[in-house]
């Protein structure tokens, strides 16, 4: 770490800070990802950064955010990361325009993006499980990368990668509509039986259990964006679309004039329908409560913790 400079904070968690740090003597710049040994104490938390290493080192995809080294001290493990200059998705739902919500022509390109991002996901063999708007971040240039692989894990059944395909449904629904069908975390005043309940039943009917605002934007969504959202969100995994892997969410109706090639190689025949400067108001107040992110997945629904609910997920 010596031969960085610290430039500024960028994000604080439970586990972890990230810095951007700049090499000496050269204009690269690095997201660099330090965590307290201190706050990993149980094997789980000791495993977990193990794999997120692992992963960081060897999944590669012009969406998933890469590693580029470790570093380790008596006090503290550091992971060197790619930088993303730009902000959270969630930030730039919420931010857009003065509506706080995408027009389905900016959903559809941000969420082709995270497609092709979990297709080589799972084509490596690892599932992210937690994704969601607050770890994919939107750059200058409108393109996306996923970050955060603390919850991420390695598959060995095809099925297994449903989870992710619900996680998407999930964040294409909060960018259309402007806040997810439901919390990301389970509310203070909920048990988690009670929040899985609660996710079950919006999930057979996301549009018609919403409420009046929502209903009223879910109204004006296209019946094939309608029917994309419901297909990822099928309870039942093994009915799930995506089920046969990202070619079949790929072939969904409503993704019809996406030029896959051309979007994954990035080609200048790609009309970003997102500007970084002129979408983003700034001074647009947020409607619905605060999102809690977690720079460590600290703050996520520990899939482990809570095996049973997610056994069918």
């Amino acid at each position: 770490m010596n031969d960085f400079e610290q430039l500024q904070l960028l994000g604080r968690g439970g586990f972890a800070s990230v810095y951007l740090v700049q090499r000496l003597n050269s204009p690269t710049r690095y997201a660099l990802k330090r965590i307290l040994k201190s706050k990993v104490v149980t094997d789980q938390q000791k495993f977990r950064l193990e794999n997120e290493k692992l992963i960081l080192q060897r999944v590669t995809s012009p969406f998933l955010c890469r590693g580029f080294g470790t570093c380790e001290t008596t006090e503290e493990m550091a992971l060197l990361l790619e930088y993303v200059e730009g902000r959270t998705l969630y930030e730039c739902v919420w931010k857009y325009k003065d509506t706080g919500r995408f027009p389905e022509n900016v959903t559809k390109f941000f969420a082709a993006q995270l497609v092709l991002a979990l297709r080589d996901l799972h084509a490596q063999g690892y599932i992210h499980r937690d994704l969601k708007s607050g770890n994919v971040l939107v750059g200058k240039d409108g393109f996306v990368k996923v970050i955060d692989f603390g919850l991420a894990k390695k598959v060995s059944q095809p099925y297994g990668v449903s989870v992710d395909w619900w996680s998407l449904g999930v964040v294409i629904y909060e960018m259309v509509v402007g806040h997810p069908p439901w919390e990301y975390q389970c509310p203070r005043n909920s048990t988690i039986d009670e929040y899985f309940q609660h996710i079950t039943f919006i999930a057979r009917s996301p549009f018609q259990t919403a409420g009046d605002t929502a209903q009223r934007r879910e109204q004006e969504l296209s019946c094939n964006l309608q029917t994309l959202i419901s297909g990822l969100l099928t309870i039942n995994s093994r009915e799930r679309l995506g089920i046969n892997g990202a070619t079949e969410v790929m072939h969904h109706t409503w993704f019809r004039d996406v030029n896959w090639d051309h979007l994954y190689t990035k080609d200048a025949s790609i009309a970003v329908p997102y500007n970084a400067q002129a979408d983003y108001n700034a001074d647009r107040v947020r409607t619905h409560p605060p999102r809690i992110d977690s720079l460590s997945s600290a703050e996520s629904i520990d899939p482990e913790e809570n095996a049973k609910y997610f056994a069918d997920f």
